[in-house]
């Protein structure tokens, strides 16, 4: 039997170097701006034509689309500018993860700060992932056993595919407005909503790609002008633009498209407000990492911050992570972002345990002629979408990582993996062909989840395998790492990181750049708590300069041994950093994986 280290370390299929298309058009448009040629380069592997090129390189909130394009969203508008005249509650339903987090907050400050609804009015429920995604029957229970009367309950990020729910409330006399950007299920949006806001909605022309706390920003902009029409609000009233710093993190955290110049401009504009730490949260955020004197990016608020986020709905309580957001003061923030900090340890250690058992698993179920993997587990559930990605990237295949919710069902979360694989759609097709399979879905094509009854885990099982060899043709997947090629060598200097920062935000469809090469090692030792992580001196082959390098994870445990040696030559896919030391700043290569040639 395999230990787990030799598990983690096994090369199942050697990974595919493939530099990123290069489009030429896009490569001169982009010198005509004022970049410099490795900046267009970046743009021409992103960009496959020139069409808003300048929205896209230079964000900013005036190239946002109109919320009027938002199918829905002045009908919604109008439904809660009527609540707010009311005297009744208005109740927000949001998601668990950091975009329903940050849609609740969104929501909520735009309600109290900006439209003056007294809080005791304002009810916001917060799902639990150990009841599953969605407006679900504990939150109908809960909506429906308040005393007083419920004018109107808003969801966000959510409720595109709670139409049995939503017809509870419906029936109770209660109207719900959803916003969403979830897929819509085939049979259309939730039909006993008062009123659905979803980009992904038949007929509506906004921008597919947003993530749900941006609909409810762009639903709460249309408020404010309705209730300014209306006269509750004078004509000079403040513009939402204070909220979208939250809307920023919320929008990271989804990985939704970041070539998108509505993503961009808003993601840009909060980081802006968030670096200048004037909210509670961010100044005690500061104080736990101040991420060496930088500003924070995107990749600082997805792998700093909303990580610790999701850590509370996965191993504690949500709302400490909303009330952290949501904090008066810098004392109140550090209160529960301590607690956040401790939930994320607590997470980091469950983690390891569901991540052996996963990988002993997947081990047993792969064999070089499989497309996909579904693995079932004991533990956590909310750790599987964890678990579900690092299995998924090891194995270089779809994954869905389920967990037994110990009442005869299954919680899974899925992550699609190969970029040509839709995930949603794979759990569309199973349910076509396997009616009544699903308790409940939902997700996007990257990342999905789901529920299901114990006994149908194989025929879930065969299904995923089955869909995937669908889409995926006569050849099975394979691990795959695009790059932006090399870097010539003259540019491995501290100067090269401002060069990339001027195209920052990145993320998902903007990658953050990465570059592969061939080095010859001078040094290589084990550093860390652990002694997993490799610090080297390199050499670049076309160049006599030695570099620093750090590879992160690139031993299992401190006893393996070393995968190279002094003076071996290997080939690196890498991100240029800085490394800040003894008060001098130099380049240094963070490796994403390497091997010997």
């Amino acid at each position: 039997m395999p230990t787990i280290t030799d598990l983690y370390s096994l090369m199942l299929k050697p990974p595919r170097i493939k530099q990123r298309p290069f489009n030429q058009n896009v490569f001169e448009t982009a010198k005509t701006l004022g970049l410099t040629d490795l900046q267009a380069r970046l743009v021409a592997q992103r960009l496959d034509s020139a069409e808003q090129m300048e929205a896209i390189i230079w964000p900013q909130l005036k190239h946002l689309q109109h919320p009027s394009q938002l199918k829905n969203s002045q009908y919604a508008a109008q439904l809660i500018a009527d609540a707010i005249e009311s005297d009744g509650l208005i109740v927000l339903a949001t998601d668990y993860d950091t975009d329903g987090v940050t849609s609740a907050w969104v929501a909520y400050r735009a309600l109290i700060d900006h439209f003056d609804v007294n809080p005791a009015r304002v009810i916001h429920l917060i799902g639990e992932r150990k009841n599953g995604y969605g407006i679900t029957d504990e939150m109908c229970d809960e909506i429906l056993s308040l005393e007083q009367k419920v004018d109107l309950v808003i969801s966000a990020d959510q409720g595109s595919s709670d139409q049995p729910r939503i017809e509870r409330l419906a029936q109770a006399g209660i109207k719900v407005c959803v916003t969403d950007h979830h897929n819509i299920p085939a049979e259309g949006p939730p039909a006993s909503a008062t009123c659905t806001v979803n980009p992904q909605q038949t007929g509506c022309e906004y921008d597919k790609t947003i993530a749900g706390c941006f609909v409810i920003f762009l639903v709460m902009t249309q408020v404010r002008n309705e209730l300014i029409q209306r006269g509750v609000l004078p004509k000079d009233a403040p513009s939402l633009k204070d909220l979208t710093l939250h809307v920023a993190l919320g929008t990271i955290a989804d990985s939704v498209s970041l070539k998108s110049p509505n993503n961009r401009a808003i993601v840009l504009a909060g980081l802006q407000q968030i670096n200048q730490f004037e909210h509670p949260a961010w100044q005690a955020f500061r104080k736990l990492n101040n991420n060496s004197d930088r500003p924070y990016n995107a990749e600082f608020l997805a792998f700093q911050v909303a990580s610790r986020i999701n850590a509370a709905s996965r191993v504690n309580d949500v709302t400490q992570a909303f009330h952290f957001l949501n904090a008066d003061n810098i004392d109140q923030a550090w209160l529960h972002l301590q607690q956040l900090e401790t939930d994320n340890q607590e997470r980091r250690q469950q983690q390891e345990g569901l991540m052996q058992q996963a990988m002993q698993k997947a081990h047993e179920l792969y064999h070089d002629q499989r497309f996909s993997l579904a693995i079932s587990l004991e533990g956590n559930a909310g750790i599987q979408g964890i678990v579900a990605t690092r299995v998924g990237e090891k194995f270089g295949l779809p994954c869905v990582a389920m967990t037994d919710l110990n009442d005869g069902t299954l919680a899974g979360s899925g992550r699609g993996i190969v970029p040509e694989f839709d995930l949603i759609r794979a759990f569309n097709w199973i349910e076509a062909q396997h009616p009544g399979l699903f308790l409940a879905k939902g997700g996007h094509k990257g990342a999905a989840g789901c529920q299901i009854n114990l006994a149908d885990f194989e025929i879930f099982q065969q299904g995923l395998e089955e869909a995937a060899q669908q889409q995926l043709g006569d050849t099975t997947p394979s691990p795959l790492v695009e790059t932006d090629g090399e870097l010539e060598a003259h540019l491995f200097t501290p100067e090269l990181i401002d060069e990339l920062e001027r195209l920052e935000p990145y993320g998902r469809e903007w990658p953050q750049p990465q570059f592969n090469g061939r080095f010859k090692i001078l040094d290589i030792k084990q550093i860390g708590q652990t002694q997993t992580h490799l610090s080297l001196r390199l050499v670049p082959e076309n160049s006599r300069s030695p570099l620093k390098a750090i590879y992160f994870g690139a031993l299992d445990d401190s006893q393996q041994t070393l995968p190279y040696k002094q003076n071996d030559w290997i080939e690196c896919v890498y991100q240029p950093t800085l490394n800040q030391y003894m008060g001098r700043t130099s380049l240094q290569l963070r490796l994403q994986f390497a091997f010997k040639v």
